[in-house]
């Protein structure tokens, strides 16, 4: 699994470089991310850009990485999210839990 980490002062943005968010990356993910967001303060972005595919696991760990900002009494925002993996989301009505941008 690769990924890029670009911390602002701002805002930190976690950019997934594969193309798919599925059950192969996802138990690495969370652990990734878990261990980014306990470190941080500012404004959490998830940039999807790459991802193509997205399976029920990978939406897990997205409403994982959610919870985890929510807690913080902070928005996770998803960004550059793709048409299939959006049309997904909204199947699931998870587009009324993220902030998509």
């Amino acid at each position: 699994m690769k990924f890029e980490i670009d911390k602002q002062t701002d805002k930190t943005i976690f950019r997934l470089e594969s193309k798919s968010l599925d059950h192969t990356i996802s138990a690495a993910l969370k652990a990734e991310l878990i261990f980014l967001q306990k470190e941080i303060d500012n404004q959490f972005i998830i940039d999807l850009k790459d991802v193509t595919k997205c399976d029920s696991s990978g939406l897990s760990v997205l409403l994982l990485s959610e919870r985890l900002e929510r807690e913080k009494n902070k928005k996770l925002i998803l960004k550059n999210v793709n048409t299939g993996v959006l049309e997904l989301m909204k199947i699931a009505r998870l587009d009324r839990v993220f902030d998509i941008g």
